[in-house]
């Protein structure tokens, strides 16, 4: 089975004078690792490296790790392996470096990285992975509370909502439990109370 964090973790270790902080991000999709790490290397842009490596999909079907400069499989790869072999996915790790003066080596640099990002794995809270269907609902307020109600009681949740003269509302489920809660849109969009759209 895999795993995914229930929030954002970070931790900090210094190893030989360098600090390593080792980010963690629960992310669905690329786009939420793009965001998020251009964010981070605007926060960080006075750190050293800031090394990452991300893993996508219900079968882990997209890694990709950067070495960020650091030499070539050094940072990355180990980052990369800390999330396999904890069976990881839709997760991204970030390891930020500030250079303490000290050069650590081909096989030290590779520890401190494996280090660090084992850390925030064990520091995490993990869940078991969930593969969810999206849906943008455009909903009468008089049925709001019941797409709401339906949507948490099928381990879904509300991402964003929008007010005017109907509620705006985009909404996550399980797929495996997307074609119940298509069921009962269907009823309410036949009544003309709402329309819907499924999306990616």
């Amino acid at each position: 089975m895999a795993y995914t964090l229930k929030a954002p973790v970070s931790v900090s270790i210094k190893i030989q004078r360098s600090e390593f902080i080792a980010f963690l991000f629960p992310v669905e999709d690329a786009q939420a690792v793009q965001s998020i790490l251009h964010q981070h290397q605007q926060d960080y842009s006075d750190a050293t490296h800031n090394c990452y490596a991300y893993i996508l999909g219900e079968d882990s079907q997209t890694q990709y790790y950067s070495d960020a400069g650091e030499p070539g499989g050094t940072a990355g790869k180990p980052i990369l392996n800390s999330l396999l072999r904890n069976e990881l996915t839709g997760v991204l790790a970030i390891v930020t470096r500030y250079y303490g003066g000290i050069k650590l080596g081909v096989k030290g640099l590779i520890d401190a990285y494996t280090a660090s990002t084992s850390m925030a794995i064990e520091s995490a809270k993990l869940l078991p992975y969930q593969n969810y269907q999206h849906y943008r609902i455009d909903v009468e307020y008089s049925c709001l509370d019941i797409i709401r109600h339906q949507t948490q009681s099928l381990q879904g949740e509300e991402e964003k909502a929008e007010y005017g003269e109907r509620a705006l509302i985009t909404v996550k489920v399980p797929v495996s439990s997307a074609a119940q809660f298509s069921e009962l849109l269907d009823g309410y969009k036949g009544l003309g109370r709402l329309d819907y759209q499924m999306e990616e």
